[in-house]
């Protein structure tokens, strides 16, 4: 079954018309070969959102994987290069990632760069054992090479705060879907003014043909860059992360198993095997003190995630930090947020091994 058709008997129709604007109508028939291959089958079993929504923190409009935002992603590409090669690039961007995602980032202790995860994984003999995989790149005339390094290309991965299509749909999914905060028609007057526009280093990079859709967008990115930066998620993700960590050491998961297991089938593990789980799902508050608390507590800083957009403004692409005052205002403001120390709830008092809770 096509994967549009499939959100719809699934009767998930705010994805279906997301991914419809995404691609700006139906998902081009080279691409649908390979949402059947096992690869991208495993992203389906990777939630898009760390874990963090296992909580009742937040109010999602709808379940969102990894598969998903990887489609999507696919399809803004396409709709905006209408190139085979990139299209299968974006597609393919996070055939690496594990379970819980950026969570491992922070189990590896790498909260503030959140790059370590991803290279557990060996892309090149997974991509290299699949013999269909190959056989689709042939007939599409996309190497495998273009593929393992897809970060050339600068319309799919560029550092921040310029602009590529991983970042783009994930502040744009994370306010439409995770922070259910705007409507579709919002969504697809950012999408229907992006354009491909030059940045200082003579990149491409994804931008904008109107300052009024790119005041639109860094609106939702500011929303974005402070829920990653808010006590909310970085407790919950912290959470996970120490709880990963003690299942591992107690035999109860191996590292491997983050990408081999669908996170429901992670959760199941930890739900049978550490009754503190039960209390982290009810989770609905959580606290910040500049003092240390009297119980388990997360004292971690995580990178900053953001993006200042380049709009066409005659013959030139600039910034909208450079031409917007008001925008670069809250930009700095944003840049010099930070929480308090300490991050606690009430609801989680100790975390410790397996048969001492």
């Amino acid at each position: 079954m096509k994967y549009l058709d499939k959100l719809k008997c699934e009767g998930k129709m705010d994805l279906y018309a997301y991914t419809k604007v995404c691609f700006n109508g139906e998902i081009p028939d080279f691409l649908e070969k390979y949402l059947t291959l096992s690869m991208f089958q495993t992203l389906e079993g990777k939630g898009q959102f760390c874990g963090v929504d296992n909580t009742k923190l937040f109010n999602p409009r709808c379940k969102y994987n990894r598969l998903d935002h990887s489609i999507n992603c696919a399809g803004i590409i396409w709709r905006l290069t209408k190139n085979k090669k990139r299209t299968i690039c974006a597609l393919c961007h996070d055939l690496s990632t594990l379970s819980f995602a950026h969570t491992i980032d922070f189990l590896l202790k790498d909260a503030l760069n959140q790059n370590s995860a991803e290279a557990l994984i060996d892309i090149r003999k997974i991509l290299e054992n699949s013999q269909k995989f190959q056989e689709y790149l042939e007939q599409d005339g996309v190497g495998l090479e273009d593929i393992l390094y897809s970060e050339n290309d600068s319309l799919i991965d560029i550092e921040r705060p310029n602009l590529c299509v991983d970042r783009l749909e994930g502040i744009i999914h994370t306010n439409y879907i995770w922070l259910n905060i705007c409507n579709i028609d919002e969504v697809s007057k950012i999408i229907n003014d992006l354009a491909i526009c030059k940045n200082g280093q003579d990149k491409e990079e994804i931008g904008f043909k109107t300052l009024e859709a790119s005041k639109l967008f860094f609106k939702m990115m500011l929303s974005y860059a402070y829920v990653l930066q808010s006590k909310e998620d970085k407790f919950s993700m912290q959470f996970i992360a120490d709880l990963l960590e003690i299942a591992i050491k107690d035999g109860v998961l191996k590292l491997e198993d983050l990408y081999i297991l669908k996170e429901e089938e992670i959760v199941t593990l930890l739900k049978e095997n550490y009754s503190i789980w039960q209390e982290f799902t009810s989770l609905d508050k959580v606290e910040s003190s500049d003092s240390k608390p009297d119980r388990y507590f997360v004292m971690v800083d995580a990178k900053k995630r953001y993006a200042i957009p380049l709009v066409k403004a005659g013959d030139k692409d600039l910034r909208i930090s450079d031409i917007d005052t008001e925008c670069n205002s809250k930009l700095q403001e944003f840049m010099g947020f930070r929480e308090k120390k300490h991050m606690f709830s009430d609801k989680i008092k100790m975390l410790v091994r397996r048969g001492k809770c």
